[in-house]
Formats: C-alpha cells, sequence, structure tokens
C-alpha cells in the first residue's frame, strides 16, 4: 500500500448493494483497502475480477500490509465520471503461473 494522502472526490452510492466484483465492475467501482497504520491501496474492480473472478464478494478480499499485520478494512467506491481523480494510484494483479503479481499504474477512470 502506499502511504499517499490523497482523497479523491466520489459519488455516494445509490443503487442496491453490491456484493460481487463483478457487480462492483458494472457501476466503474474502486476498491479501497485501508490499513489501521494508515496505509491505502486503490484497486480498480475490474482489474481485481480478471484474477479473481466476478462472483467474489470484494468486501471478503484479503489484502495484507507492508508495515503491519492489522485487519483491512475494505471499502467500495463509486467514482464519478466528471469528479475523476488526477494523481490516484492504483494496484493491479494479474496472474503469472498460479500466482498473483502486482503493478502500480495511474489511475485513468
Amino acid at each position: 500500500m502506499t502511504g499517499q494522502e490523497y482523497v479523491p472526490h466520489f459519488a455516494a452510492m445509490a443503487h442496491d448493494p453490491i456484493d460481487t466484483l463483478g457487480k462492483a465492475t458494472r457501476h466503474n467501482m474502486l476498491v479501497k483497502a485501508e490499513c489501521s497504520c494508515g496505509n491505502v491501496r486503490y484497486c480498480r474492480s475490474a482489474d481485481l475480477m480478471m484474477v479473481y473472478g466476478g462472483g467474489v464478494d470484494p468486501l471478503k478480499l484479503k489484502f495484507d500490509c507492508n508495515r503491519c499485520k492489522p485487519q483491512i478494512k475494505i471499502t467500495l467506491l463509486e467514482v464519478h465520471p466528471e469528479h475523476l481523480p488526477k494523481r490516484l494510484m492504483v494496484h493491479k494483479p494479474t496472474k503469472i503461473d498460479g500466482k498473483v503479481v502486482w503493478h502500480t499504474e495511474r489511475f485513468r477512470g
């Protein structure tokens, strides 16, 4: 997770509860993993869905912190198209030889 203190502007969710990565992807959502030590990681739901599958509950994904070993709080964030964050870095998982490898890239919406 990165230690950046950037808080993008997000719209409040006004639809049925999102309980799968597939539904989160249809709403173009980000998954925010936040550690109690202040470490935060943002991931596109579409990237997570490609690795873990569309039927997985995003709130039950397992993330760890490279600073400590606490319980991680997961939040779904819906990005409003008119208020896209400019400097947000997202973490993208890819599966290589059965192992999940993470890459960091700039969020483009």
